[in-house]
Protein backbone atom coordinates (compact mmCIF):
# COMPACT_ATOMS: atom_id res chain seq x y z
CA UNK A 1 0.00 0.00 0.00
CA UNK A 2 2.91 2.60 0.85
CA UNK A 3 4.54 1.85 -2.78
CA UNK A 4 1.07 2.30 -4.29
CA UNK A 5 0.63 5.83 -2.32
CA UNK A 6 4.29 6.67 -3.60
CA UNK A 7 3.89 6.20 -7.27
CA UNK A 8 0.83 8.13 -6.74
CA UNK A 9 2.00 10.93 -5.58
CA UNK A 10 5.58 10.64 -7.63
CA UNK A 11 3.03 11.04 -10.56
CA UNK A 12 1.34 13.99 -9.17
CA UNK A 13 4.62 16.02 -9.05
CA UNK A 14 5.63 15.10 -12.44
CA UNK A 15 2.30 16.55 -13.83
CA UNK A 16 2.70 19.28 -11.18
CA UNK A 17 6.31 20.05 -12.98
CA UNK A 18 5.00 19.99 -16.27
CA UNK A 19 2.74 22.39 -16.16
CA UNK A 20 4.51 25.40 -14.49
CA UNK A 21 7.05 24.47 -17.28
CA UNK A 22 4.63 25.41 -20.21
CA UNK A 23 3.30 28.75 -18.58
CA UNK A 24 6.93 30.14 -18.57
CA UNK A 25 7.19 29.34 -21.97
CA UNK A 26 4.17 31.18 -22.95
CA UNK A 27 5.14 34.10 -20.71
CA UNK A 28 8.35 35.13 -23.00
CA UNK A 29 6.61 35.46 -26.54
CA UNK A 30 5.44 39.45 -25.82
CA UNK A 31 8.80 40.10 -26.12
CA UNK A 32 8.85 39.78 -29.71
CA UNK A 33 6.76 42.59 -30.45
CA UNK A 34 7.99 44.49 -28.00
CA UNK A 35 11.23 44.51 -29.92
CA UNK A 36 9.30 45.37 -33.14
CA UNK A 37 8.00 48.27 -31.86
CA UNK A 38 11.05 49.89 -29.88
CA UNK A 39 12.06 49.44 -33.85
CA UNK A 40 9.17 51.52 -35.61
CA UNK A 41 11.13 55.24 -34.54
CA UNK A 42 14.76 54.15 -35.71
CA UNK A 43 12.45 53.24 -39.17
CA UNK A 44 10.69 56.59 -39.37
CA UNK A 45 13.51 59.05 -38.07
CA UNK A 46 15.16 57.31 -41.27
CA UNK A 47 12.23 58.45 -43.80
CA UNK A 48 11.58 61.67 -42.13
CA UNK A 49 15.87 62.72 -43.12
CA UNK A 50 14.89 61.66 -46.95
CA UNK A 51 12.89 65.12 -47.84
CA UNK A 52 16.35 66.92 -47.08
CA UNK A 53 17.90 65.04 -49.58
CA UNK A 54 15.32 66.41 -52.39
CA UNK A 55 17.39 69.72 -52.65
CA UNK A 56 20.24 67.71 -54.71
CA UNK A 57 17.91 67.78 -57.78
CA UNK A 58 16.30 70.86 -57.55
CA UNK A 59 19.93 72.31 -57.72
CA UNK A 60 20.24 71.03 -61.14
CA UNK A 61 19.65 73.73 -64.15
CA UNK A 62 16.16 73.42 -65.53
CA UNK A 63 15.95 73.29 -69.05
CA UNK A 64 13.57 75.57 -71.13
CA UNK A 65 13.12 75.78 -74.71
CA UNK A 66 15.00 78.41 -76.37
CA UNK A 67 13.15 81.36 -76.76
CA UNK A 68 13.40 84.49 -79.65
CA UNK A 69 15.92 86.99 -77.58
CA UNK A 70 14.56 90.34 -76.60
CA UNK A 71 15.66 93.27 -78.98
CA UNK A 72 14.39 96.31 -76.61
CA UNK A 73 16.66 97.17 -74.14
CA UNK A 74 15.77 99.85 -71.30
CA UNK A 75 18.93 100.49 -69.46
CA UNK A 76 18.38 103.54 -66.61
CA UNK A 77 20.28 105.52 -64.13
CA UNK A 78 18.27 106.82 -61.01
CA UNK A 79 19.19 108.68 -58.24
CA UNK A 80 15.98 109.27 -56.32
CA UNK A 81 13.51 106.69 -58.15
CA UNK A 82 11.27 109.23 -60.16
CA UNK A 83 13.67 107.54 -63.88
CA UNK A 84 13.04 104.13 -62.13
CA UNK A 85 9.00 104.44 -61.93
CA UNK A 86 9.74 105.75 -65.63
CA UNK A 87 11.59 103.30 -66.90
CA UNK A 88 9.07 100.68 -65.79
CA UNK A 89 6.30 102.43 -67.38
CA UNK A 90 8.76 102.23 -70.83
CA UNK A 91 9.16 98.30 -70.07
CA UNK A 92 5.41 97.86 -69.33
CA UNK A 93 4.78 99.25 -73.13
CA UNK A 94 7.47 97.45 -74.67
CA UNK A 95 8.03 94.36 -72.77
CA UNK A 96 11.76 95.11 -73.20
CA UNK A 97 14.84 94.09 -70.35
CA UNK A 98 15.42 96.35 -68.05
CA UNK A 99 19.02 96.75 -67.02
CA UNK A 100 19.73 99.75 -64.13
CA UNK A 101 22.97 102.25 -64.77
CA UNK A 102 24.62 102.00 -61.62
CA UNK A 103 28.14 103.82 -60.67
CA UNK A 104 31.00 101.82 -59.51
CA UNK A 105 31.23 103.67 -56.58
CA UNK A 106 27.29 104.82 -55.69
CA UNK A 107 26.09 108.86 -55.25
CA UNK A 108 26.09 109.94 -52.22
CA UNK A 109 23.09 110.07 -50.59
CA UNK A 110 23.12 113.84 -49.80
CA UNK A 111 21.08 115.97 -52.20
CA UNK A 112 23.61 118.92 -52.03
CA UNK A 113 26.67 117.45 -51.70
CA UNK A 114 25.20 115.74 -55.00
CA UNK A 115 25.27 118.58 -56.85
CA UNK A 116 28.75 119.63 -56.38
CA UNK A 117 29.51 116.07 -57.30
CA UNK A 118 27.48 116.07 -60.26
CA UNK A 119 29.18 119.75 -61.08
CA UNK A 120 32.41 118.75 -60.61
CA UNK A 121 32.20 115.52 -63.02
CA UNK A 122 30.86 117.76 -65.50
CA UNK A 123 34.50 119.97 -65.26
CA UNK A 124 35.85 117.40 -65.60
CA UNK A 125 34.21 115.49 -68.37
CA UNK A 126 34.48 112.45 -66.20
CA UNK A 127 33.24 108.92 -66.93
CA UNK A 128 32.55 107.19 -64.09
CA UNK A 129 33.31 103.39 -63.78
CA UNK A 130 30.26 101.17 -64.17
CA UNK A 131 29.75 98.86 -61.39
CA UNK A 132 27.93 96.12 -63.86
CA UNK A 133 27.82 95.54 -67.74
CA UNK A 134 25.11 94.38 -69.86
CA UNK A 135 24.88 90.68 -70.87
CA UNK A 136 24.53 89.83 -74.60
CA UNK A 137 24.88 93.93 -76.00
CA UNK A 138 24.63 92.85 -80.00
CA UNK A 139 21.10 91.13 -79.16
CA UNK A 140 19.32 94.28 -78.63
CA UNK A 141 18.16 96.53 -81.85
CA UNK A 142 16.76 99.19 -79.49
CA UNK A 143 18.34 100.92 -76.13
CA UNK A 144 16.13 103.44 -73.98
CA UNK A 145 18.29 105.35 -72.07
CA UNK A 146 16.71 107.22 -69.01
CA UNK A 147 18.16 109.50 -66.74
CA UNK A 148 17.52 112.77 -64.54
CA UNK A 149 18.88 115.96 -66.00
CA UNK A 150 21.55 116.94 -63.76
CA UNK A 151 23.01 120.69 -64.09
CA UNK A 152 21.34 120.77 -67.40
CA UNK A 153 22.93 117.69 -69.06
CA UNK A 154 23.03 113.76 -68.47
CA UNK A 155 24.86 112.77 -65.79
CA UNK A 156 28.49 111.48 -66.62
CA UNK A 157 27.63 108.04 -65.53
CA UNK A 158 25.59 107.35 -68.64
CA UNK A 159 27.72 108.83 -70.87
CA UNK A 160 30.77 105.92 -69.54
CA UNK A 161 27.57 103.43 -70.24
CA UNK A 162 26.90 104.68 -73.85
CA UNK A 163 30.56 104.60 -74.74
CA UNK A 164 31.28 101.19 -73.66
CA UNK A 165 29.57 99.68 -76.01
CA UNK A 166 29.24 99.69 -79.60
CA UNK A 167 26.37 101.19 -80.71
CA UNK A 168 26.31 101.05 -84.44
CA UNK A 169 23.24 100.21 -86.39
CA UNK A 170 21.43 100.87 -82.82
CA UNK A 171 18.77 102.97 -82.25
CA UNK A 172 18.95 104.95 -78.97
CA UNK A 173 15.97 106.77 -77.65
CA UNK A 174 16.42 108.86 -74.80
CA UNK A 175 13.69 109.40 -71.89
CA UNK A 176 14.30 111.42 -69.15
CA UNK A 177 13.09 113.47 -66.04
CA UNK A 178 14.09 116.67 -64.64
CA UNK A 179 12.68 119.99 -62.10
CA UNK A 180 11.68 121.92 -65.40
CA UNK A 181 14.78 121.63 -67.59
CA UNK A 182 13.74 119.10 -69.98
CA UNK A 183 16.15 117.56 -71.50
CA UNK A 184 18.37 120.67 -71.74
CA UNK A 185 21.57 119.24 -73.65
CA UNK A 186 21.43 115.90 -72.61
CA UNK A 187 19.75 114.76 -76.00
CA UNK A 188 23.32 116.12 -77.75
CA UNK A 189 25.62 114.03 -75.05
CA UNK A 190 24.17 111.39 -75.59
CA UNK A 191 23.80 111.10 -79.21
CA UNK A 192 27.40 111.75 -79.27
CA UNK A 193 28.43 108.75 -77.00
CA UNK A 194 26.22 106.49 -78.99
CA UNK A 195 28.98 106.63 -81.96
CA UNK A 196 26.92 105.23 -84.71
CA UNK A 197 23.35 104.95 -83.66
CA UNK A 198 20.33 106.25 -84.83
CA UNK A 199 18.47 108.81 -82.25
CA UNK A 200 14.96 108.29 -82.00
CA UNK A 201 12.27 110.59 -80.36
CA UNK A 202 12.90 110.99 -76.82
CA UNK A 203 10.40 111.64 -73.84
CA UNK A 204 10.48 113.95 -71.23
CA UNK A 205 8.58 114.28 -66.94
CA UNK A 206 8.92 116.79 -64.78
CA UNK A 207 9.63 114.82 -61.80
CA UNK A 208 6.54 115.40 -59.87
CA UNK A 209 4.32 114.03 -62.95
CA UNK A 210 6.19 110.32 -63.00
CA UNK A 211 3.05 108.59 -61.41
CA UNK A 212 0.83 110.16 -63.71
CA UNK A 213 2.82 109.69 -67.11
CA UNK A 214 1.49 106.04 -68.03
CA UNK A 215 -0.88 107.18 -70.92
CA UNK A 216 1.44 109.97 -72.12
CA UNK A 217 4.47 107.03 -72.43
CA UNK A 218 2.12 104.76 -74.01
CA UNK A 219 1.18 107.22 -76.74
CA UNK A 220 4.67 108.40 -77.08
CA UNK A 221 6.05 104.87 -77.93
CA UNK A 222 3.37 103.92 -80.16
CA UNK A 223 4.27 106.93 -82.24
CA UNK A 224 8.07 105.63 -82.52
CA UNK A 225 6.36 102.02 -84.53
CA UNK A 226 9.17 99.88 -82.62
CA UNK A 227 9.08 96.47 -83.80
CA UNK A 228 8.93 93.95 -80.50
Amino acid sequence: MKKLISIFLTMALTLSLAACGGTGAASAEPSAPDNNTTAQPDATADESSAPEQSAEPDAEPVETPDGEANRILIAYFSWSGNTEELAGMVQAETGGDLFAIEPETPYTDDYNALLDQAQQEQTDNARPALAAQVENWAQYDAVFVGYPNWWGDAPMVVLSFLESYDCTGKSIVPFCTSGGGGFGSSRDSVEASAVGAEMLEGFHVGGSGVSGAQSDVAAWIDGLALAQ
